[in-house]
């Protein structure tokens, strides 16, 4: 921690420098304390972040000086990057499915993968024969699924739901940003608050196994929120509950996708033919071709 301290007082103190060098200097800092992140390119995107302009405006201006306020807010961003804070808390946004959204330390942040709930969701909805689907998103965190698929389908009607009313504080920020304010928030274990049927649900539930969530890397374990990513003993016990609960709630024809873990594919398997053997049920791979996706069919 003393390095990060001394390197802020360096950012702070060297008004004179240009862009490109204190860059560079942020650039060692960080390659000092972590060695697998691309350390030139986030240093580029938390002072283009400090500068509230693009990267490419800011390598436009690398012979440009730093106002001192700027420098001293660079180098506290950069102080906590170097312990291990996630790039998207520091900036508090994240991408996905090409839209950005707000986060901070009350919610997951989104990974990539889970553009492939996305996109079967998606597809899924738009060949439903029904003029405005009903589509449930359980356990809505920043709302990333939620409001993506209000982007792309605006006739569907969606209801996002989460336990954390912190997590849903944050839904709403988003909803208002991307305007897509047409989404029911409902504070809820799942689907306990939900007294409407179905016709698509999606969830992207802790699925982590608590003894592998001891093994995850620092930077997760020690700021994103535990209650987002432990999912129990084997790590499909709120899976688990939430297929006891969707029987009562599936509408004719409904359909679920269940984010799960790329090993989870066939105990996810036996898990729905055991607690939902009126419905068919699929793994599908990710881009990586790892099991991703449960998908739940209920007979016709």
């Amino acid at each position: 921690m003393g390095k990060n301290l001394d390197f802020t007082r360096t950012v702070a103190l060297a008004r004179a420098e240009t862009i490109q060098e204190i860059l560079f200097s942020s650039m060692r800092a960080l390659r000092a304390t972590m060695r697998d992140v691309d350390a030139r390119l986030q240093s580029e995107i938390l002072l283009a972040h400090a500068l509230a302009i693009s990267r490419a405006q800011l390598l436009s201006r690398l012979n440009e000086t730093l106002a001192p306020a700027i420098a001293a807010q660079y180098a506290a961003f950069i102080a906590r990057r170097a312990r291990g804070e996630p790039l998207a808390y520091i900036i508090e946004q994240q991408e996905f499915f090409q839209l950005d959204f707000f986060v901070d330390r009350r919610v997951l942040i989104p990974r990539h993968e889970t553009e492939t709930l996305v996109a079967l969701a998606r597809e899924a909805a738009s060949q439903i024969n029904f003029t405005t689907p009903v589509i449930v998103d359980v356990g809505t965190g920043s709302g990333t699924i939620a409001l993506t698929l209000q982007h792309h389908l605006p006739r569907a009607r969606v209801i996002a739901t989460d336990i954390s009313r912190e997590a849903l504080a944050v839904a709403q920020i988003n909803a208002r940003r991307l305007r897509l304010e047409r989404i029911d928030f409902v504070e809820s274990d799942l689907l306990e608050s939900v007294d409407e049927s179905f016709d698509i649900l999606v969830a992207n539930l802790p699925y982590i196994p608590s003894a592998r969530y001891e093994k995850l890397p620092r930077e997760i374990r020690d700021h994103e929120p535990r209650r987002a990513l432990d999912g129990g003993h084997d790590g499909l016990t709120l899976i688990g509950r939430l297929m006891r609960q969707m029987n009562q709630r599936a509408a004719k024809n409904a359909l679920a996708f269940l984010e799960i873990s790329e090993e989870q594919g066939a105990r996810a398997l036996d898990l729905a033919r055991q607690e939902l053997p009126r419905a068919r049920a699929t793994a599908h791979r990710d881009l990586e071709g790892l099991d991703r996706v449960l998908e739940l069919q209920w007979a016709k």
